[in-house]
């Protein structure tokens, strides 16, 4: 119940969101034309997210966990000072890498950033609110932390 109403209002937020102009080019997002924050793409499924003064603030990482009878799709924020981890449900995008620009309206809707810094308050309602319920899950199926080629594999049944 906690994280559906999370989820809905992180959406509530994102639509809000959408009467400001968040843009990404190269590696900067701006909301109405001012710097909001940097991203850089790491070697795998992750985005290193830094201020506009280029001071790192957290990496979000985009995992699955196999959780009978399917495959969950997440995105873990791990946040460099305090070391917080917080998980959320992936956006419904296609299958690969998470666009910058899926990846910039989410970083403003959730309002991590203020004054081009993290915001306390902020991330500590974002932990609140979402928790670690992935890694929960994936300490009790007593499975390996697995960050993908986010393309769920095709499972072919057993010839007779």
């Amino acid at each position: 119940m906690k994280t559906t109403l999370a989820a809905l209002l992180l959406s509530a937020a994102a639509l809000s969101a959408n009467a400001q102009k968040v843009a990404v080019k190269k590696d900067l997002i701006t909301v109405d034309g001012q710097p909001y924050a940097r991203f850089e793409k790491g070697e795998t499924e992750e985005y290193y997210v830094s201020s506009p003064q280029n001071e790192r603030l957290f990496v979000v990482r985009q995992l699955v966990l196999q959780d009978p009878p399917g495959w969950a799709s997440y995105l873990q924020f791990v946040f460099t000072d305090s070391h917080k981890v917080v998980e959320m449900p992936r956006p419904n995008t296609t299958f690969g890498n998470l666009p910058p620009s899926k990846l910039a309206l989410l970083l403003y809707s959730a309002r991590l950033l203020k004054n081009g810094a993290l915001d306390p308050k902020a991330v500590a309602d974002f932990e609140i609110n979402y928790g670690t319920p992935y890694s929960a899950r994936r300490l009790a199926l007593n499975q390996p932390l697995v960050q993908p080629p986010l393309v769920v594999p095709v499972v072919q049944p057993a010839a007779h």
